[in-house]
């Protein structure tokens, strides 16, 4: 080989080692997961069906209270059964969700720049935390509806205290969830200005 190819090989590596680094600064210094980005995608779907759901069961919990107070029990039977599939549904959900929550965390971790990572952090952790509540409010709400059915099926019995309890505690779940949710949105925000600039 002549020490001119040998030259031109050597100076086509230094100039595309050159055009990569400066890619790298250029183009590569913000990297989001693809999977990261389809995990955060699927996620918010999911977490847009859990509250569309939930605004449906508020409403259908204001109609059984319309069915009890006309007395109209097998109504207000059959909307419970309803709503006890629908409670299962929601858990499945819940279970969709942290299975899109884990792949985001997994591939946390390529995130670029670190700040972005770091907001990313914290942001999953809102939304881990919304699901922990997310399940103990679909229990509490499948309580509430196996009360209220024993309520319908043998009006004689007074369960109005638990039920009162039960939405209390039902209530204290849906704000967490929601001040949970407003963090992670918060947060992810944040990351998003981050990955832009």
């Amino acid at each position: 080989m002549t020490e001119q190819k040998r030259n031109t090989i050597v100076l086509a590596i230094v100039a595309g080692g050159i055009v990569l680094g400066s890619g790298y600064f250029l183009f590569g210094s913000t990297k989001v997961p693809t999977e990261f980005s389809e995990a955060r995608t699927n996620g918010a779907l999911i977490a847009q069906e859990i509250v569309d759901q939930s605004r449906v069961t508020l409403a259908n919990l204001s109609k059984i209270s319309e069915f009890d107070r006309n007395f109209d029990y097998s109504e207000a039977l059959l909307l419970i059964s309803n709503e006890l599939v629908k409670n299962r549904e929601s858990s499945q959900d819940a279970i969709r969700l942290s299975s899109q929550l884990e792949r985001m965390a997994r591939t946390s971790s390529d995130i670029r720049p670190s700040k972005a990572r770091e907001i990313a952090t914290e942001g999953l952790s809102s939304e881990v935390a919304l699901v922990s509540r997310l399940v103990v409010y679909n229990d509490l709400l499948k309580q509430l509806f196996e009360v209220l059915r024993q309520k319908f099926e043998r009006p004689w019995i007074n369960l109005d205290g638990q039920v009162q309890s039960l939405i209390t505690k039902i209530n204290d779940e849906a704000q967490a969830i929601n001040d949970f949710n407003k963090r992670f949105v918060a947060a992810m925000e944040v990351f998003d200005d981050i990955i832009a600039e």
